[in-house]
């Protein structure tokens, strides 16, 4: 019969992990920035041919565009306050 061996307590290299700091830089604000101007621009045409067309397809298509982009503009607008936030209490 093989011998057992003791249990051996098996340590990984943790490193303790440094607290992230939250920066607002020029650089994220203007990467938010023309992404929120993309999206609100892809959500005004998506609403414009929404209106414009009338074929049942087309109509759900369209809302269901410009749900999408709604949603994702207004997601981008919320980064972009917090941004600004952050750069405002930063100083």
């Amino acid at each position: 019969m093989a011998k057992r061996r003791g249990a051996r307590s098996k340590r990984s290299a943790v490193q303790a992990s440094r607290p992230v700091a939250l920066r607002s830089t020029p650089e994220k604000i203007k990467l938010v920035m023309k992404n929120l101007i993309a999206f609100l621009i892809f959500f005004a045409i998506s609403f414009i041919f929404y209106k414009v067309t009338s074929a049942g397809f087309l109509n759900d298509l369209f809302f269901l565009l410009v749900l999408v982009f709604g949603f994702v503009t207004l997601a981008f607008l919320i980064v972009w306050l917090v941004l600004l936030l952050l750069k405002a209490m930063r100083k």
